[in-house]
């Protein structure tokens, strides 16, 4: 059964996550999550928009009990599937947006975050909860520095808080935060968006983010 759900709608790819009620991100879901992200160039999309499935997660994070004692191969594969489904989103060519409402938290918040924008709902929150469970965050480890800078990012790390929308607004985790009304018709400000994209060159928007990117990483 496929927890990641496609939808073409004109230039628009939405790639919806349905594991309700938390869309938690099992392995399954994670090597779903990677093909979906590497086939989407076959249907020439102009904009990949991500988000979960009902009203209380985008996506509360990866399965923990992959990570429980005793299940030291599950972690290995879980790791190895989360840092690939990530690369696959932070290496797409096609701009990617990721649409928030409710949790994302542990591997939904660095997916989140790895689009190239965030809109989040009033009431989203952000946060790496699983390092107070003795859970290392390598996602986060090696993008967050770099995405939000150095001292938020060790701030997430090191407490395991978890912000609001508006917090994550104002260090960078997210890039446009929506009232409950205005959220509502949140297709509005996707298209919005994404007419923007649209018309800006093909060519122009996967230089605009290999460029950024490229710099980021050196």
């Amino acid at each position: 059964m496929s927890h990641i759900r496609i939808r073409h709608q004109n230039d628009i790819l939405w790639l919806i996550l349905d594991r309700p009620p938390l869309n938690i991100l099992s392995i399954e879901m994670l090597d779903q999550l990677t093909a979906a992200m590497r086939e989407a160039i076959i249907h020439h999309p102009r904009l990949i928009v991500m988000m979960g499935a009902g009203e209380r997660a985008f996506s509360a994070g990866v399965d923990v009990r992959d990570h429980l004692e005793g299940r030291e191969k599950e972690m290995l594969r879980a790791v190895y599937d989360n840092c690939a489904a990530f690369e696959a989103v932070r290496a797409q060519h096609i701009p990617t947006a990721a649409l928030v409402k409710g949790h994302a938290l542990g591997g939904g918040c660095e997916l989140a975050a790895l689009c190239d924008t965030v809109i989040a709902h009033e009431d989203a929150t952000f946060g790496l909860p699983e390092v107070n469970l003795g859970v290392f965050p390598p996602v986060a480890a090696a993008y967050f520095p770099t995405l939000i800078g150095y001292n938020a990012a060790m701030r997430l790390m090191l407490t395991g808080e978890t912000i609001d929308a508006r917090e994550a607004f104002r260090i960078g985790l997210a890039h446009q935060v929506l009232s409950a009304r205005r959220f509502l018709p949140w297709r509005r400000s996707i298209f919005f968006f994404a007419r923007l994209v649209c018309n800006a060159g093909t060519l122009a928007c996967s230089s605009i983010q290999e460029i950024p990117r490229e710099t980021c990483q050196s």
